[in-house]
């Protein structure tokens, strides 16, 4: 008979027959063993669903769900489906195509544990796909130094990917991950995480791989500078947008003006704007009415005659 799981790993799945395997393989050699994993495939044109029923009927800790069609297609709402599905009191968010050291959630179950924490975060490497050879951190500082708040994650004076976070079940329970966003998801969600009073702790040892390889999403958007920037500009609004009810006013305008600079290079590439009339609105409210009337008057200027830089940089401050 299985055991209650004490930390309940969820996936989301898209298009991953050929990589998945490594993942589940990395999660069964875990050290640590009273955890669930939550499946969730995106509607795969390929046979990854297949492979997910597999580990389902070898190893019963698996789960494998389908995202329901009422939902949004993405990453996100298949994070947020799994946690519904999830029933552990610590939560592990991780990717499809990424690998968990051995000891991965032993340390890092124990360390929330034994110090009381609310969450932990963990370190990772990158490595090359092809040559399985170990590149940079996707984040580096110090981190004995750098405390862990939402503005120095906001500021990117520190930072995590998703793999990395371990946290109780209560924290995140009325947190969801935003699915109007692609890419900066993971940065969305913890920025919200944060604005609660909660108790974390950096753990300095890698123990997550990460690959990188061109059918990851992030690579993939950034590929295109214009796309990407569009992008960019939809994690602006929305962060700023999500933050309204933490009522966070000090991030809410720095966002807001993150997504006025990455506008106006939009605006010069004559480019559509997303988000352009909701950001408007919590420009006004959050900044002022003459900044909101300044912004629009910068874009115009900006997408007609390639001027009104100094207009928009008014409209920022």
């Amino acid at each position: 008979m299985l055991k209650d799981p004490k930390i309940s790993i969820i996936i989301p799945v898209y298009n991953r027959e050929h990589l998945i395997s490594y993942t589940l393989d990395s999660i069964i050699e875990q050290s640590f063993i009273d955890w669930e994993c939550i499946l969730v495939d995106d509607h795969s044109t390929d046979n990854s669903f297949a492979v997910m029923e597999l580990y389902q009927k070898k190893d019963p800790r698996f789960k494998a769900y389908r995202r329901p069609n009422k939902l949004k297609k993405g990453a996100n709402a298949c994070r947020n489906f799994g946690f519904t599905k999830s029933i552990a009191p610590a939560i592990k968010w991780f990717d499809s195509d990424d690998i968990m050291l051995p000891d991965h959630l032993n340390i890092a179950y124990q360390t929330l544990i034994e110090k009381n924490l609310d969450f932990v975060v963990t370190d990772t490497i990158n490595f090359d796909h092809d040559t399985s050879a170990l590149l940079d951190k996707p984040y580096s500082f110090d981190r004995t130094k750098e405390n862990i708040t939402a503005e120095n994650l906001a500021h990117i004076r520190i930072g995590w990917i998703t793999n990395d976070f371990l946290g109780s079940r209560k924290i995140v329970d009325s947190v969801r991950f935003n699915e109007n966003i692609t890419d900066g998801d993971e940065y969305n969600f913890f920025i919200k995480v944060l604005q609660n009073e909660v108790k974390g702790a950096f753990i300095g040892q890698i123990l997550t791989h990460r690959r990188i390889h061109t059918d990851c999403i992030s690579f993939k958007n950034k590929q295109n500078n214009i796309n990407y920037m569009s992008i960019l500009t939809i994690l602006k609004y929305q962060t700023a947008n999500d933050l309204v009810v933490y009522n966070n006013k000090a991030l809410i305008r720095w966002f807001l003006s993150g997504y006025m600079r990455i506008s106006f290079d939009l605006a010069l590439a004559q480019t559509d704007l997303p988000y352009k009339k909701e950001a408007f609105k919590l420009i006004c409210k959050y900044h002022s009415v003459k900044k909101g009337s300044a912004f629009l008057v910068a874009l115009f200027l900006g997408s007609h005659f390639k001027k009104g830089y100094n207009i928009m940089k008014y409209a920022r401050k």
